[in-house]
C-alpha cells in the first residue's frame, strides 16, 4: 500500500498529504492486484482533486472479522446530495466540480471492481465538507 501512496503523491504532484493508518497488517489475503490497484488508485486520486492543495486525506485499512475495511477520507468540495444517485453511472459528473478534469468514469470503474470482488462500497458525502468512501472486502 505504501507503493500505491508514493505513486497517487507522484501522479498529484503532492497537492495533499495522504496518511496511511494501517490497524492491523493483513495477510493471506486472496485479491487480484491489479484490481485492488484500479479501486484505490481511483479513490485516492479523487479524493486528492477534489481537495483544496494541502488538505490531508486519510487512507485507513482495518480488518474486521472475514472483511478488509478500506475507507478514503477527503476535507474536499464533497458530492451534492441531487448527485448521489447518480454516481456510479458512467459519464456522470457532479454538478459541482467546476473545471476540475475527468471524465466520469472512475466510480464506475471502482465499483465493477468491487463487485468483481464480491464486496460492497459506501459513499458518504457533505459538500463544503468531504466525502468518505468505505469499501468492504471479503478475505
Amino acid at each position: 500500500m505504501l507503493r500505491l501512496v508514493d505513486e497517487v503523491l507522484s501522479a498529484t504532484n503532492r497537492r495533499c498529504p495522504i496518511e496511511l493508518l494501517l490497524a492491523e497488517a493483513p495477510a493471506g489475503i486472496q485479491a487480484d492486484e491489479r484490481l485492488l490497484q484500479h479501486i484505490f488508485t481511483n479513490l485516492l486520486t479523487n479524493a486528492v482533486k477534489y481537495s483544496d492543495p494541502g488538505r490531508v486525506v486519510q487512507f485507513e485499512i482495518a480488518r474486521a472479522g472475514a472483511e478488509i475495511i478500506c475507507a478514503i477520507r477527503d476535507q474536499g468540495i464533497g458530492i451534492p446530495e441531487a448527485d448521489r444517485e447518480w454516481l456510479f453511472n458512467a459519464f456522470h459528473r457532479g454538478r459541482n466540480v467546476e473545471d476540475r478534469p475527468g471524465t466520469g468514469l472512475g466510480l464506475v470503474i471502482v465499483r465493477r471492481c468491487v463487485d468483481l470482488h464480491g464486496g460492497g462500497i459506501k459513499v458518504e458525502s457533505r459538500p463544503g465538507q468531504g466525502t468518505i468512501v468505505t469499501v468492504r472486502l471479503p478475505i
